[in-house]
């Protein structure tokens, strides 16, 4: 294999190892074995688990913030980052070996995990989401303050784009954390798509309401 297929071996045996038996009781060779590799191998790519965790985690936060920039130039940046969002936990969903896969859905701590890996991961994630929908944001601010003959005021695009980002990081978690009360529960209970579409819908309907 080259080192792209390599990596990308791991990187899946980890997922599907990680999913079925956890964090802690997954271990290096486990993962190398799966992977049809050895451990030395392993350690060429990443410098252990933790640094695997990381990885994976930055790789799915710049894979969310290519996705809300991608998103239709006409949609509202509230609607482009629950949209992108939502799309992207249905990949995760379809995918096993996809990255953040087993880190959103299956296991117990993901963020407790994921602050053992790298520094201030959920930041992070704010500041990716920020960043994609920053231009978004400073668009309509522009036309906004265009519409009142000034300025819009500075710094409230930024500050726009920071309090999306912030109330798309808690739909995620919030999701996240329902979808694993309910895994295995009974039949049918709604996947990480449907509760992420959910958590973003009670938002707004709370919002509109002046309920919140």
């Amino acid at each position: 294999m080259n080192k792209r297929a390599t990596k990308s071996a791991i990187r899946q045996a980890a997922a599907r190892l990680l999913a079925e038996q956890g964090y802690e009781a997954t271990t290096v060779r486990q993962i190398a074995e799966a992977a049809q590799v050895g451990e030395r191998t392993f350690y060429r790519y990443f410098d252990g688990k933790d640094d695997l965790l990381a990885q994976e985690a930055l790789a799915w936060i710049d894979e969310l913030r290519q996705a809300i920039a991608d998103r239709p130039a006409d949609e509202a940046p509230y609607q482009a980052v629950e949209r992108a969002m939502v799309a992207a936990a249905g990949q995760i969903t379809a995918e096993t070996g996809h990255a953040g896969a087993w880190i959103l859905t299956d296991s117990a701590r993901p963020f407790a995990l994921l602050r053992r890996a790298t520094p201030r991961p959920l930041r992070r994630l704010e500041q990716a989401i920020a960043e994609a929908v920053g231009p978004r944001v400073a668009a309509r601010a522009g036309g906004e303050g265009s519409g009142h003959g000034s300025s819009f005021p500075a710094g409230v695009a930024e500050f726009r784009a920071q309090l999306v980002a912030r109330v798309a990081t808690a739909a995620l978690r919030t999701a996240a954390g329902r979808h694993r009360e309910l895994a295995g529960s009974e039949a049918g209970s709604p996947g990480l798509e449907a509760l992420l579409g959910d958590a973003f819908a009670q938002i707004a309907t709370l919002t509109s309401a002046q309920e919140l």
